[in-house]
């Protein structure tokens, strides 16, 4: 079931409306569609701002291509619980090394910039390696 905006979009001024329009990403598309035809309702000229949702639009997309820098606790405080073999170290670098993000026209980036990534695999794969050589001393004991 789709929301229902048309009242929302109502009370918006002009200028809260033509700033939904120039950075769409940050809204609902349905939300988007609604706000573009309460504009042309208004009679305010869509091409004057076309340029500045461009511009914004590609500043976006080469934030999205670099992606975001992990926080340096969380990449320690992951790499901790990889070397204590838990699985929530696994977990935190298979995040790091592989999440993705999609945009409005559906292309897939990495959350996180390329060094995130990095350590993020590194992570990952000592967690896997300390919780397998446990589960083998483990099994050796039996």
């Amino acid at each position: 079931m789709q929301p229902d905006f048309t009242l929302q979009i109502k009370k918006q001024t002009d200028q809260e409306l033509t700033d939904i329009y120039n950075n769409p990403w940050n809204y609902n598309p349905t939300f988007v569609k609604l706000v573009e035809e309460e504009l042309r309702l208004r009679n305010i000229n869509l091409g004057a701002y076309t340029e500045v949702r461009e511009q914004n639009e590609e500043v976006r997309k080469q934030q999205l291509q670099q992606g975001k820098k992990g926080s340096p606790l969380y990449i320690l405080l992951s790499f901790v619980l990889a070397l204590l073999g838990g699985l929530l170290g696994i977990y935190a670098g298979y995040i790091y090394s592989q999440s993705k993000i999609k945009d409005n026209n559906e292309e897939q980036y990495y959350v996180y910039d390329e060094q995130t990534r990095h350590w993020g695999k590194i992570i990952m794969w000592l967690g896997i390696g300390v919780f397998l050589f446990a589960l083998l001393v483990r099994s050796s004991n039996l």
